[in-house]
């Protein structure tokens, strides 16, 4: 007899929508302006992240049905082909420029950024290998040095690009997997003291970071340019 699929989590669907709802605000509130002054159209970026969120919606839909077992199987295939993503990004002719970072693939106004889909597919790998019953991640130098070379190969790359953004958030999440497979917290303290130094040399090193950041505590310092 098939076996019945559970209830989607309501709450959870809830807090999606409403992050979704929130971030639609957030885009007119920074772009409406910019928008009608460009597009004549004060609701044109408002547009472009509807259109995003609902293929979100649905792609999040048809993922919700497929069985996990699947992502599982899969999931070193899909690691393997952001790898090879994130590397061609970075060949001169392939990589396309925008904002200052190698960091598309696409042509004219259709691009996708490999950096992006990485974040998944090392969510979707770190999964399948730290769930192993035979893993033992307590272990810090055979249980939580190998994933964290993984993590470090990708984050090299996405900032050879550079992708700080991107590449914070991936690790961020990677580091939330590594503390659910059961990593011990005096480990994790030691990487987060390491991780804090390093974020902080990273901004240090780019003006244009640091400059973020301080348009960031006082916007109208300089409101018509980083503010």
């Amino acid at each position: 007899m098939k076996q019945s699929r559970p209830a989607p989590d309501i709450w959870l669907f809830v807090c999606i929508v409403s992050l979704l709802a929130i971030g639609m605000v957030m885009v007119y509130s920074a772009g409406a302006v910019l928008a009608f002054h460009e597009y004549g159209d004060s609701y044109y970026f408002v547009k472009r992240q509807l259109l995003f969120a609902g293929l979100g919606l649905v792609a999040m839909y048809f993922t919700a049905r497929t069985d996990y077992r699947i992502w599982r199987k899969y999931a070193k295939v899909v690691l393997l082909i952001c790898l090879a993503l994130l590397v061609a990004v970075l060949i001169p002719g392939i990589g396309v420029v925008r904002g200052g970072a190698r960091s598309w693939l696409g042509i004219s106004s259709f691009g996708i950024q490999p950096s992006e889909f990485m974040k998944l597919g090392m969510i979707l790998f770190l999964s399948q290998w730290l769930s192993r019953p035979d893993y033992d991640i307590s272990s810090f130098t055979r249980g939580l040095l190998p994933p964290l070379g993984l993590m470090g190969l990708a984050f090299g790359l996405i900032m050879l690009q550079p992708d700080l953004g991107t590449g914070t958030v991936m690790m961020g999440a990677s580091m939330l997997i590594v503390f659910t497979a059961g990593a011990r917290m005096k480990h994790l303290g030691l990487l987060a003291l390491s991780g804090a130094a390093g974020f902080a040399a990273l901004i240090a090193a780019a003006p244009y970071r640091l400059q973020r950041i301080t348009a960031f505590l006082d916007p109208w310092s300089d409101p018509l340019g980083a503010g």
